[in-house]
């Protein structure tokens, strides 16, 4: 038995939900500065490494690498079980990487012609995105057309555009010209796919690795330890080892995962008794934590986080540790340890801050994580089919992770800039409908982002998926 967990499709489903919602916010000064990255808030938007704290928006990408972890098991782990072999899996790891990386540097690319008003540049962006679409998609076995057919001419068409786009706009391909985000994916899916197969059958190791990541780390990981490794000039930009810091999340994600597939593998009751007051009190606290820590570590009440923390901890294990020995309270456990550790790492790195991030911060986010998915564990335990049903939007979003990353961007937001410049003076409405209304702003961007749902549910929907 090796079926999907809902928890984590909707987890990364909801990660991309308000990854995608705060990239569409106004950068309005009126709203509230825990609307933006605590390092970068209002007035000014000036980043400043000084600001300590965090703000929900940034929970988005370390909770979507920890789901990105806790899918290994289920990926890697089901090519083993069908008999192929490690290193044929270890290539499948490296084409990840390279497929991530590549898609970095083409959205890195397309982002430097900017224009999503004028006719030409939408053209172009909505044609990049159409190329990469065909060059990526998932072809089923036994198509008429053959899978690698599909993608070839997809990039057939993605050179086109990239050659329009140079031509049509000066626009200069560069190397150096990225999307970090989708470059730190790459290397975590690199890094972290070897250290699954390595350490897959050996917790201790596994361990011993997460620790001297975190030492590392805490003495400069990039610039001390590992930057002799650099690639060379022509091929720097397909790996940086600062992204390699990140691996505490990955870490933490992949083993949570081991511990669901093998729930999953022996069929196990993911959350026992899951309507007993006992349990609901003990996910409620699960889920608790993230606004009270989030209120806690923003306003820099530091003991406050710390002993709520502690609390909450000390209740759960007198709840529930000697009645409930499932999967949901052993990830339960460890986002409360993981937890307590990001908190007391607080003072020791001068403050949580996510720029520059912190071994404060990957603690303390994925303690977040944990817990996060131990309530929707046992939310999907206690509705069942109902759940399933009500979480439909949000699992089919984080099922389809690239697509939703890219499609507001590139189709949706051209496309309504396209409609308002044919509509007489609709471009002017819609600059003047935000511009000094906050929550105007703050509903254009949930507007757009629930778009963005739509717009991905139907392609996972349609069974079209993008190989990343």
């Amino acid at each position: 038995m090796n079926k999907r967990i809902l928890s984590i499709d909707v987890l990364r489903g909801l990660t991309i939900f308000l990854m995608v919602l705060s990239a569409s916010l106004v950068w309005n000064a009126n709203l509230p500065a825990y609307m933006f990255h605590c390092q970068v808030g209002p007035p000014s938007f000036a980043f400043n490494p000084d600001i300590k704290g965090i703000t929900w928006v940034d929970l988005v990408f370390p909770w979507f690498i920890f789901t990105m972890g806790a899918s290994m098991p289920f990926s890697l782990g089901r090519k083993l079980e069908k008999g192929v072999p490690v290193w044929k899996v270890s290539l499948g790891v490296v084409k990840r990487w390279l497929t991530l990386a590549a898609f970095g540097l083409v959205l890195g690319n397309a982002d430097l012609i900017g224009g999503n008003v004028a006719l030409p540049q939408i053209a172009v962006r909505i044609g990049i995105w159409l190329a990469l679409f065909v060059a990526l998609v998932r072809v089923k076995d036994g198509a008429r057309i053959k899978g690698w057919a599909v993608n070839l001419a997809g990039l057939v068409m993605l050179a086109v555009m990239l050659l329009v786009e140079k031509f049509a706009f000066d626009v200069q391909f560069s190397f150096g010209q990225n999307n970090v985000i989708i470059m730190i994916l790459s290397a975590l899916a690199l890094l972290g796919g070897f250290i699954w197969l390595l350490t897959r059958r050996s917790m201790i190791a596994r361990f011993i690795i997460l620790l001297a990541v975190c030492a590392v780390k805490e003495v400069d990981w990039q610039w001390h330890c590992l930057g002799m490794l650099e690639l060379p000039g022509a091929i720097s930009w397909l790996f940086n080892w600062g992204y390699a810091q990140y691996l505490v999340i990955t870490i933490v994600g992949m083993s949570v995962g081991d511990l669901l597939k093998k729930a999953n593998s022996d069929n196990a009751t993911l959350c026992a008794n899951a309507g007993n007051w006992k349990t609901v009190t003990g996910a409620i606290l699960c889920a608790l934590l993230t606004p009270a820590m989030l209120w806690a570590l923003y306003t820099r009440h530091i003991w406050a986080a710390l002993d709520i923390t502690a609390l909450s901890a000390m209740c759960f294990v007198l709840l529930l540790t000697r009645e409930d020995r499932t999967v949901w309270t052993q990830i339960a456990r460890m986002g409360f340890a993981l937890l307590a550790l990001g908190i007391v790492f607080d003072p020791i790195d001068g403050g949580i801050t996510k720029d520059y991030c912190n071994l404060s911060y990957m603690l303390t986010t994925s303690g977040l994580a944990c817990l996060m998915t131990a309530f929707l564990l046992w939310g999907e335990t206690l509705s069942g089919q109902r759940g399933r049903q009500m979480c439909k939007g949000l699992a089919m979003t984080g099922q389809n992770p690239m697509i939703a990353y890219t499609i507001s961007g590139f189709i949706i937001l051209p496309l309504i800039n396209l409609i308002m410049s044919i509509i007489p003076g609709g471009s002017e409405w819609l600059i003047n409908l935000t511009a000094g209304r906050p929550l105007a702003g703050l509903l254009y961007g949930i507007f757009l982002t629930c778009l963005m749902m739509l717009a991905t549910n139907f392609f996972t929907a349609k069974k079209l998926f993008w190989r990343s």
